[in-house]
């Protein structure tokens, strides 16, 4: 994989209306853009399944970032409202390379990523009121 390549895999859109958009938390991200509950409670439930969250939920352009991990390489779960809807969601798992891991050889992402995997297909089942779960599959693993 080239350097800094993301590599999204695991997108999966659902309808919940357990998550709450917060009074101008669009104003961190873009318009119209909401997921800090959702966020929020992905990363709370990926560390009940034993994954550990560097950084908390960060805020992006698109939406939540869940930071899983930073170096050498670095892994996330994000999280967004679909476009236009406030009870319609939207994740993927994104794993970005870095010079580090490549030049050093450090760390294989694959085992990180599969577990994360493992986990996050879990509680996509432990969302409370989902419905209508449409999984897009992709990346190389």
């Amino acid at each position: 994989m080239p350097i800094g390549t993301r590599t999204i895999c695991d997108h999966v859109s659902f309808s919940s209306s357990h998550f709450a958009v917060e009074p101008g938390e669009d104003e961190e991200a873009n318009p119209a853009i909401f997921g800090h509950a959702l966020a929020t409670w992905v990363a709370e439930r990926l560390q009940a399944h034993g994954i550990p969250v560097e950084g908390g939920v960060i805020p992006e352009g698109f939406g939540r970032c869940v930071m899983i991990r930073r170096e050498p390489f670095m892994l996330w779960v994000t999280c967004a409202n679909t476009y236009g809807s406030t009870t319609r969601w939207q994740m993927f798992i994104a794993l970005e390379d870095s010079l580090t891991r490549l030049l050093f050889h450090l760390a294989d992402p694959t085992p990180d990523l599969q577990r994360l995997r493992e986990h996050y297909r879990a509680i996509v089942k432990e969302v409370p009121g989902v419905a209508d779960v449409v999984w897009e599959e992709g990346g190389p693993w």
